[in-house]
């Protein structure tokens, strides 16, 4: 399974690489325990309702969440950074 950013998403992760390199590896985990246990899992798995519907959430850490979709052999992560977006 395959994993890309969405602009917005990509620029949380950027903003981590130069802040704070844990939170990259965390997001790492997270991704890598989406391809293999998804819908279940590390971060607390969530799906959002809602304006969100079809979309996932799991914690980064108590203030950060990682939002994402799964779609075939694809992850989409749209935010990993505030809790559910800006």
């Amino acid at each position: 399974m395959k994993h890309r950013f969405t602009a917005d998403a990509a620029e949380d992760l950027a903003y981590w690489v130069k802040h704070d390199g844990r939170k990259v590896e965390r997001i790492k985990v997270l991704l890598d325990d989406i391809k293999i246990n998804h819908p279940k899992g590390i971060g607390k798995p969530e799906p959002l309702r809602h304006q969100k519907s079809g979309l996932w959430s799991r914690r980064i850490d108590r203030e950060h969440r990682l939002v994402y979709s799964v779609e075939e052999d694809t992850v989409t992560v749209y935010a990993c950074r505030f809790h559910y977006g800006r």
